[in-house]
């Protein structure tokens, strides 16, 4: 046997034993809880082909009981790191040459991973980092009225909490200039004739005594090992040539942990004075922090189950509008409902019959029992949303009679029953379609289209603020024509409020959406952390309310982000109500309500609203129950009643529907819904109080409420619905 192989056989044999030996006063746990242990790179032949192929041992990780190969390892010795490096360079010796460097680097520049540990453990660091970079923004935000101070504080308390995200420009911070000496040894090897299989084996040792308050020191390994490429190969890029798929690359790398270097470097630094540490990754030693409450808790309210029960009257529609275009095979997917002042009900549509103008209004009239059915207006896009004025006098939707032409503003005149057709135009910097944004009546009854990504020319803002997306509201620069003509909007009001929404939320998203509110003295706008209400001239914010989450799985670090597929955002001037829709993976985790805690699985979704009182900030989260999605939902005219609709669970079409009494916070009656069997797109309240409809797929649905929660309208109230 040659001398150098009877060295390394011996090296080898002596590192078992001291492994062997070690193991009883060094668990083979993680600080993270995963085990680890050295197997034969020939089980993991996958992920490490070079340490297979040359019958190496590695390190493997155990979590759960399956086996993954180390691609890195990382130890934290609590030792001064001068004794550290003599004792790991000492150790290296035995394992071949290796090239050595030294370095000191200020704090602001620390290996990857290792900005969050030294957050976690450093307030006075975050704390600096808060006073230097995201306190002056914030209190411009202040300034121009895009926060209120309680919000900032409470962003301020949150960052404060925060260790994910680290200024590029912290360097300019004292205590970010701290040095730290780091060391490095590295060795590469080349493997057959050609060299074409190498390897990159690194320790990197560095001082991290700044993080922990006592002499400590990191050592992190690893080994990438590259090779080339067998599917890159000419014959077979030849025979797998795809046009449409990128060419294979040209090498692979495995990154592993040697077994031999590992226990070298372990055993040795082992013998020295104070405690090791072996982790995956640096997180590990992420010390936790306390997180502010960023959202009201969550407290549902379900609907009850032993009150009265109002049976739903039906009625079929679409049979008659097919038969009015003469198509038996026509496909209709209902879009909006509108109940009006006399009794009649205004109904949109698609209208799937061959021709190009698939987009249709109708206006349905009970005589004696049965429909009759007037079209008002059919063209090739929009209808999806209908108002009504609060007078009852106008009806509004958006379409166009032509395609592929722009979308204009319908108005439809109720007694006269005349269309007259207003192609909106406004400034040309911001060039989005009116079938891109979305519009409302505003206080005055004419129309306010809402730009939640609206530019400003940064000239115009403060420096802090200069991002590139801010809420406009464009408001008509004249009153309605009284025939078909252009009619030119401009913003009436810009705020800046969308431009410190764009922070990370893992649930939902941070558009700003407006409030279905028509009050001439205010606009309030649903956003990632509540409602909020904006001046109507400046748009400044007046008000802000912290709503619960409404998106993904409760979570009490992260409340913020607006839910999708949920009615717009409705609220009650007079009731003085805003409800947002939600839709929560729930589990009985203690916060249940009793009636829905049977059979409540992980992925269930539960959908509702919350309704804020906006006088003082008193939430009820009222539920439908267990759904997809939340379709549909309606007011009463003076903001009593709120009703609720959609489909089934995962994937159950049959619609359902619940009423809230408001200010009783609970359901005073049940709905029957055991006969719909479609989807449910709309609801509405009929102006008398009466009577709420639903539409579904081809049929209408109405209940008949009991005199005592009836709720009609009266000089200035209406009822009003979303959708989404």
């Amino acid at each position: 046997m040659p001398q150098s192989t009877a060295k390394l056989f011996v090296y080898l044999f002596a590192a078992a034993v001291t492994h062997s030996g070690m193991a009883e006063t060094m668990p083979e746990t993680t600080v993270e809880g995963a085990h680890w242990r050295i197997e034969s790179a020939a089980k993991f032949d996958d992920e490490a082909v070079i340490a297979s192929q040359r019958n190496e041992q590695i390190l493997v990780w155990d979590v759960g009981g399956t086996a993954h190969v180390a691609g890195a390892a990382v130890l934290l010795v609590n030792a001064p790191y001068d004794q550290v490096q003599r004792t790991v360079q000492q150790a290296l010796k035995p394992l071949g040459t290796f090239e050595f460097a030294a370095d000191t680097s200020p704090l602001a520049y620390l290996p990857d991973g290792w900005d969050e540990v030294l957050l976690s453990r450093r307030s006075d660091l975050r704390n600096a980092l808060v006073d230097r970079f995201t306190r002056p923004q914030l209190q411009q935000a202040v300034e121009q009225g895009a926060l209120m101070p309680a919000e900032m504080e409470q962003r301020l308390a949150s960052v404060r909490a925060s260790v994910d995200s680290v200024p590029q420009q912290r360097i300019e911070l004292d205590a970010f200039r701290t040095s730290y000496a780091s060391w490095y040894a590295t060795q590469n090897t080349s493997y057959g004739l050609t060299g074409k299989r190498s390897s990159e084996l690194t320790i990197k040792l560095f001082d991290a005594t700044a993080m922990f308050a006592q002499p400590a020191t990191v050592i992190q390994m690893k080994r990438v090992d590259s090779y080339p490429n067998p599917a890159a190969s000419l014959w077979n890029e030849i025979r797998n040539f795809d046009v449409l798929s990128p060419s294979p690359a040209a090498r692979l790398a495995d990154s592993v942990v040697p077994a031999r270097v590992f226990i070298a470097v372990r055993d040795a630094v082992a013998g020295l004075p104070g405690k090791v540490a072996i982790a995956r990754t640096p997180h590990a030693w992420v010390q936790p922090i306390p997180q502010p409450k960023t959202a009201p808790p969550l407290v549902l309210a379900a609907p009850a189950v032993d009150t009265p029960l109002v049976k739903a009257q039906i009625s079929r529609w679409d049979t008659q509008v097919i038969d009015l275009h003469s198509s038996r095979y026509a496909l209709i997917y209902p879009h909006d409902l509108l109940t009006l002042p006399d009794g009649d009900l205004l109904l949109s549509a698609e209208v799937s019959d061959g021709t190009s103008q698939r987009q249709r209004v109708w206006r349905l009239h009970d005589v004696a029992g049965a429909w009759r059915i007037e079209e008002v207006w059919r063209g090739a896009n929009g209808t999806r949303h209908l108002s009504l004025s609060a007078d009852g006098h106008t009806a509004w939707f958006d379409g166009d009679a032509v395609q592929p032409a722009g979308v204009d503003l319908m108005a439809y005149d109720i007694e006269t029953r005349k269309i007259i057709a207003h192609s909106v135009t406004w400034p040309e910097a911001n060039n989005n379609k009116l079938d891109m944004l979305r519009w409302e009546l505003a206080g005055d009854q004419l129309p306010a289209i809402f730009d939640p990504l609206y530019r400003l020319d940064d000239t115009e803002i403060s420096p802090a603020l200069q991002r590139s997306s801010y809420l406009a509201i464009l408001r008509p620069e004249t009153a309605a024509p009284a025939e078909n003509s252009n009619w030119r909007f401009k913003p009436a009001l810009t705020s800046a409020r969308q431009s410190t929404m764009d922070r990370y939320t893992e649930h939902g998203n941070t558009l700003i959406r407006p409030v279905r509110w028509r009050d001439a003295k205010a606009f309030w706008v649903e956003d990632p952390s509540g409602v909020a209400e904006l001046d109507v001239s400046s748009g400044r914010v007046l008000r802000a309310w912290a709503m619960p989450q409404r998106s993904g799985r409760p979570d009490s670090n992260d409340g913020g982000g607006v839910a999708q597929w949920v009615p717009e955002p409705l609220g009650s001037p007079e009731a003085g109500w805003i409800a947002t829709g939600f839709v929560l993976m729930l589990h009985d985790d203690g916060r249940m309500p009793p009636t829905l805690q049977t059979s409540a699985s992980d992925n269930d979704r539960f959908v509702g609203m919350h309704v804020i009182n906006i006088k003082d900030g008193h939430v009820l989260s009222a539920l439908l129950g267990r759904s997809d999605t939340l379709r549909a939902a309606a007011r009463s005219a003076h903001g009593r009643l709120l009703a609720l609709g959609s489909n089934g669970k995962n994937g159950d079409s049959n619609g359902q529907a619940v009423l809230w009494d408001v200010a009783q916070g609970r359901t005073p009656v049940r709905l029957d819904t055991s006969q719909f069997k479609g989807e449910m797109y709309a609801l509405a309240f009929s102006w008398d109080g009466q009577e709420l409809w639903a539409l579904g797929h081809g049929e209408l649905f109405h209940w008949h409420l009991p005199d005592a929660i009836r709720d009609g309208a009266s000089q200035g109230n209406f009822p009003d619905q979303s959708h989404n």
